[in-house]
C-alpha cells in the first residue's frame, strides 16, 4: 500500500514541475516576440556637485535659497520595439524633483523647484535569452537629451522674472549605460528592475552646479504586446 502511495505522489509533484516548467518556457517564448511599455518608479541618487544653501549676487541683490537631497522621486515612462529575441530599441521619457528653489530679490519672492527630464533612446541587450530563465537580464546603452528647468509655482510681490546668470533652463546631450532584468509574470504583464548611469554636465551653471550627473534604480510594470499585423 505504502509504494503505491508513494508512486502516486512522486508522479504528481513530478507533473506538477513539468507543467510549472512548461508554463515558465511559454511566457519566456512569449517574452521574447513582444513589444513593451510602461512605467519605472525610484530613487534618482545625485552623484554630481549639490547647489549651496544660498547663492548671492551683489550686483543685482537677488539671492537663491535653495533645498537639495542627495536622492529624489524618479518616474520615468517608456516604450520598446522588439527587433529579435536579444535586441529592443527604448524611447523614455523621465522626471525628477530635484529640490525646492526660492528666488528673492527687494521687491518679490519667487518659489518653485528644480526638474531635470531625461529623454533618451536606448538599445536593450537580452545575452542570455538562448536560455530558458524565469528572470530576463539585459544591458541598455543609449543617450539623448537632459533638459533641467528652474520652474516656478507661486509668485509673491512684482510680477516680472529676470535671469541670474541666465540659469533658467539649460540642456545637455549625452549618454545613458544601464541594465537591469525583466520578469514576465503572466503573457501581457511584466516587471523589471533597472538602474541607470546618467552623466548630465551643463556647458554653463544651473542654480551655480554643471555637473547634474545621477544614478537611477527603479522597479517597474510592463505592458507585453505584439504587432497587429495583417495575415
Amino acid at each position: 500500500m505504502l509504494l503505491p502511495g508513494f508512486l502516486a505522489v512522486l508522479i504528481f509533484v513530478a507533473s506538477g514541475t513539468i507543467a510549472a516548467r512548461d508554463m515558465q518556457d511559454t511566457r519566456g517564448e512569449n517574452f521574447r516576440k513582444r513589444h513593451q511599455a510602461g512605467v519605472r518608479l525610484g530613487v534618482w541618487g545625485n552623484l554630481g556637485d549639490t547647489p549651496l544653501e544660498e547663492i548671492s549676487d551683489n550686483s543685482s541683490s537677488i539671492v537663491f535659497i535653495n533645498d537639495f537631497k542627495d536622492a529624489s522621486f524618479y518616474i520615468e515612462g517608456f516604450a520598446a520595439y522588439r527587433f529579435s529575441p536579444c535586441f529592443m530599441g527604448e524611447l523614455s521619457l523621465g522626471v525628477v524633483s530635484r529640490g525646492e528653489v526660492t528666488r528673492r530679490d527687494p521687491s518679490s519672492s519667487l518659489y518653485g523647484s528644480l526638474l531635470v527630464y531625461p529623454m533618451l533612446l536606448k538599445l536593450k541587450l537580452y545575452p542570455l535569452e538562448q536560455w530558458s530563465f524565469k528572470f530576463h537580464p539585459y544591458l541598455t546603452v543609449g543617450g539623448g537629451i537632459y533638459h533641467a528647468r528652474h520652474d516656478i509655482q507661486i509668485a509673491s510681490g512684482a510680477y516680472y522674472y529676470s535671469t541670474f546668470y541666465e540659469e533658467e533652463s539649460k540642456t545637455s546631450l549625452n549618454y545613458v549605460l544601464g541594465g537591469g532584468f525583466d520578469w514576465p509574470v503572466a503573457t501581457t504583464i511584466g516587471l523589471e528592475f533597472s538602474a541607470q548611469y546618467m552623466p548630465i554636465n551643463f556647458s554653463k551653471a544651473l542654480i551655480g552646479v554643471t555637473d547634474w550627473s545621477s544614478l537611477t534604480i527603479t522597479i517597474g510594470a510592463k505592458y507585453l504586446f505584439e504587432s497587429k499585423k495583417k495575415k
